[in-house]
């Protein structure tokens, strides 16, 4: 592997030692979409896929307990190959860092396990069952958990500047969530599940073309991302390989790390929760089977702030930080479940309450620049930094939340009676009974309520950040020291970077004089006025952008 990630065709586009415009839109924002739609798409239909298309509820006897237990059974896989993956990136020391490099691995890997996932047996048989399991493994287990693992690291070591890390964070969590989220929320319900239905075929044709998209997006975010932490910690001889229990250790013993696990722990139920309900909820419950706009019109409304959200939010996070706006948007989201929970079944109480809570529950976007700022603390207090545990600690709860999402809400089906969907001669859908719809109104509202309301409280607690500007000022003390025990002089990410760009300057002016001058003797010009007449436009042009600057 180190020889493979040596090669400069795989070098990291970004080459600045400060975060960029093309770093933030297409490593962080759109790079993420291609992995968080396959994502997306797996934890809202994946569930519909195997009740509605394959009929798994109406196979066997014992078909609706598997469906509620295998999700979770399967998170000790999952748990494993987490643990497995951190301690991977912990020890992997390449030319382009040690998380980017398996983003590219991930890339034809969910590819692949996309592919499989969708492409099951039709009758009903042991065969069919085992394919379920197996394919479910391979997506959330193996493949998914590469890219996640590496994905889940880009923001904590992409730069120790807290505001362009709190950018990137934004970027990163709003595209990978905006993007994605609004396809599958709106396109899905409008355009795609009216014309899919319970087809088997045409659900195959459309995951595969979805797995498709995945495959060059997230080979976007790997080229046009960096790991300047990485690359600092190389150059003041910090690539040790930290062991596991000394990162259990350090982790275990930090009250911030521990909130943080409890806040990712909240957030990933109740997203996966609504994510899976939301189907349920728009065709039961609020509209019709398949209607092809109550789906579409609640996602829409729901996503619609996210695209200008970010312009608000921003300014609000550089001038009360991170945790203060977290906790008054987690309150507003929770008054606006409640909200929706005096009538669910009222299109334009649950359009307000939906709209009120896309706005709170903006803030929530920036977490990985929460977890970024806790890694830090533990490095300066207790010398250490513990990325590979805290991500495989992070991954797994989020893939454990999807199978515990899924178990709870499969199996609330299943106590609840819920019937799959039957079409008669006239076209019309069968009415689902109303425990089943109680059920799903409480998965879709309920339990969100209850979340925000522990995330907000874990908030008040959490105030990493206010202690950031003395960690980083120990941190290169720290680092300086070390270099000159061994006799070195310590270069900074920034210092190396401006080197290195002023290198890359020199020869480029080298390369546009000679070129010049070979332009001149073959056309006869006078190199001296030619090269007068370039500088006077390069003189103009900085010039106009130190005007536009002032303004």
């Amino acid at each position: 592997m180190m020889k493979l990630f040596s090669m400069r065709a795989l070098d990291s586009r970004i080459r600045s030692a400060n975060t960029t415009s093309a770093e933030k839109w297409l490593g962080y924002f759109l790079g993420p979409v291609g992995a968080a739609t396959l994502n997306f798409t797996v934890i809202s239909y994946l569930n519909v896929f195997y009740t509605d298309v394959l009929g798994l509820t109406n196979g066997f006897a014992w078909a609706a307990a598997f469906l509620a237990l295998f999700p979770i059974i399967s998170k000790i896989i999952d748990a494993a190959t987490n643990l497995l993956m951190g301690q991977i990136i912990e020890r992997t020391h390449t030319r382009q860092g040690k998380a980017r490099p398996w983003l590219f691995v991930s890339a034809p890997l969910m590819f692949i396990a996309m592919l499989l996932l969708f492409r099951l047996p039709r009758e009903h048989s042991i065969w069919q069952i085992v394919m379920v399991v197996l394919t479910y493994n391979l997506f959330f287990s193996f493949a998914y958990t590469i890219y996640n693992m590496s994905h889940t690291l880009m923001v904590p070591l992409s730069t120790s500047n807290v505001k362009q890390r709190d950018g990137l964070s934004l970027f990163s969590n709003v595209g990978g969530n905006m993007l994605p989220g609004t396809v599958v929320a709106l396109v899905f319900p409008a355009v795609l599940m009216p014309v899919l239905g319970a087809d088997y075929d045409k659900w195959v044709t459309a995951m595969s073309v979805i797995a498709a998209f995945s495959l060059p997006l997230t080979l976007l975010e790997y080229y046009f991302t960096k790991e300047r932490i990485t690359e600092a910690a190389a150059s003041a001889g910090e690539t040790r390989n930290v062991s596991f229990a000394e990162q259990l250790r350090a982790c275990f013993s930090s009250r911030y790390w521990i909130m943080m696990i409890v806040y990712m722990l909240m957030f990933q139920i109740m997203s996966n929760i609504m994510t899976i309900s939301l189907p349920y909820f728009c065709n039961w419950v609020l509209g019709t089977y398949n209607d092809g706009h109550t789906q579409a019109i609640l996602s829409a409304v729901g996503k619609a702030p996210l695209g200008f959200g970010v312009f608000i939010l921003w300014p609000l996070i550089k001038r009360f930080g991170k945790r203060k706006v977290m906790i008054v948007g987690f309150l507003l989201a929770a008054a606006a479940e409640g909200l929706c929970l005096m009538n669910p079944s009222s299109m334009p109480v649950m359009l307000a309450g939906s709209l009120i809570y896309a706005f709170g529950f903006l803030p929530s976007y920036v977490y990985t620049a929460l977890m970024a700022d806790t890694l830090d603390y533990i490095e300066y207090d207790k010398g250490l930094r513990a990325d590979g545990l805290t991500a495989s600690v992070f991954t797994i709860v989020m893939t454990v939340s999807v199978g515990i999402g899924q178990g709870i809400f499969n199996m609330g089906l299943a106590t609840a009676g819920y019937q799959s969907p039957v079409q008669n001669a006239e076209g019309i859908w069968n009415v689902q009974n109303a425990s089943a719809k109680g059920f799903i109104t409480f998965a879709y509202i309920a339990i969100p309520l209850i979340c925000l309301a522990v995330m907000a409280i874990i908030m008040i607690f959490l105030n990493v950040e206010d202690h950031l500007p003395m960690v980083h000022e120990k941190l290169t003390e720290r680092r300086k020291a070390e270099a000159a025990a061994r006799g070195e002089v310590y270069v900074s990410p920034e210092e190396r970077a401006e080197k290195e760009a002023a290198l890359q300057e020199a020869e480029a002016e080298k390369k546009r004089i000679e070129e010049l001058k070979a332009r001149c003797a073959a056309k006869g010009l006078d190199f001296d006025q030619e090269e007068a007449k370039y500088q006077a436009k390069l003189a103009a042009k900085k010039a106009k952008a130190d005007n536009k600057k002032k303004k």
